[in-house]
């Protein structure tokens, strides 16, 4: 058989095969895989519905991929360049990007 949720999940799937074994584990991870397709497809398919009964618009989605790629370079920043563990470094880069986006907004 093809494993292609091991490719994909990594030792996430390692784990799964670990607790469940390996047919049921390679099934669940699997599964994982195609219900996260279909809510992919079931997302790009109604995204008319989504956009115009979500309430949000263009700025609120500009200022929401801002703020995730800034909050991505500045994990980057302190996991790899700095040396910071993982988690740590998540917490700063949150922490950080959603400080500078207050000054920003309210600020100007």
């Amino acid at each position: 058989m093809f494993d292609l949720a091991s490719t994909i999940l990594g030792t996430f799937q390692d784990d799964l095969v670990s607790v469940f074994g390996d047919s049921i584990g390679w099934v669940v991870g699997h599964a994982i895989l195609l219900a996260t397709l279909v809510a992919m497809v079931f997302a790009i398919r109604e995204r008319d519905h989504v956009i115009n009964n979500s309430g949000l618009g263009r700025s609120q989605a500009i200022d929401f991929g801002t703020s995730l790629l800034l909050t991505l370079a500045l994990f980057y920043f302190y996991s790899a360049v700095c040396d910071f563990a993982t988690v740590p470094s998540l917490i700063i880069g949150v922490t950080s990007s959603l400080s500078l986006r207050w000054m920003i907004t309210i600020l100007g």
